[in-house]
């Protein structure tokens, strides 16, 4: 069975959900009663299913406390409610749940929405991974066939990049990266461009982390999948940086963009800087 974050600011209502969940032989991990406090709590216990009521109490209501669980933690949502208008259909769609429930509602009903989306979700990240080994596949292949030879210096590698990565890099990013950042729940474009950047190199397994100083932001590769073969081919730590570069110019962001570290220089990982400020 399932282990399930209740989200539900009326005690007495958390109380009986949490009785049903039970009874069906789920695992409460937990019952809060504000968006600040799922989040912290998705973060502890990470449950495999949030049951979200949308109307909460406080600053942040269910709704925006879904979509940074979902954007944090990647774990699916069924919203609760007792309000179904248009309005807050069209907000709650944004947020991607699996599964949207008016309350009251029968224990079948519920853990029928229950199973279904755990079972959706795991699809999901199965098709997900499948996706990763290929396109960490495709991604290899394609710097050890384009590299001239084994012996070029670093001018033969860039002026590759101006060629044939950068078309490559523009054909398969640039419409993805335009149409994230066009419905992107970010407010600031800085932020928005972030999360992009995050999230294109979760797919090759690299563990993005950024840095702020008072001028600058500093992003770096923590953990390259390749990182021997970069320590030898300068093909893919400066195919990584000219996804940066490109992806930069096309955010429309001011400043200016450098590489840092290589692991082809013999770094131990990669880090760029976006003068932004």
């Amino acid at each position: 069975m399932a282990k399930i974050l209740v989200v539900e600011d009326e005690a007495i209502v958390a109380m009986g959900i949490r009785h049903k969940l039970e009874t069906m032989g789920h695992e409460v991990v937990d019952t809060v009663s504000t968006g600040r406090d799922a989040i912290r709590a998705s973060k502890i216990h990470e449950p495999d299913l949030v049951l979200m009521d949308i109307v909460l109490k406080g600053e942040m209501d269910g709704i925006e406390a879904a979509r940074e669980i979902r954007d944090r933690f990647n774990i699916p949502i069924i919203y609760l409610t007792a309000y179904a208008d248009e309005e807050m259909l069209a907000r709650a769609k944004i947020t991607e749940p699996y599964g949207y429930i008016v309350k009251p509602f029968k224990s079948s009903e519920l853990n029928a929405n229950i199973e279904m989306a755990i079972y959706r979700h795991r699809s999901a990240m199965r098709e997900m991974e499948l996706m990763r080994k290929r396109i960490i596949s495709d991604f290899y292949n394609f710097i050890l066939n384009a590299m001239p030879s084994p012996d070029a210096d670093r001018d033969e590698i860039r002026e590759l990049l101006s060629g044939i990565f950068r078309d490559r890099i523009i054909s398969e990013l640039k419409p993805g990266f335009e149409s994230y950042m066009e419905e992107s729940p970010y407010e600031d474009t800085l932020e928005a461009y972030l999360a992009w950047v995050a999230d294109v190199f979760e797919n090759f397994t690299i563990r993005v982390g950024f840095l702020e100083d008072d001028e600058n932001v500093y992003v770096e590769f923590e953990n390259c999948p390749w990182i021997d073969d970069a320590g030898k081919n300068p093909g893919f730590c400066l195919n990584c940086e000219a996804i940066l570069k490109l992806s930069w110019d096309w955010s429309g962001l001011p400043g200016d963009f450098r590489a840092l570290d290589h692991i082809a220089d013999g770094s131990e990982r990669c880090l760029f800087r976006f003068s932004v400020k």
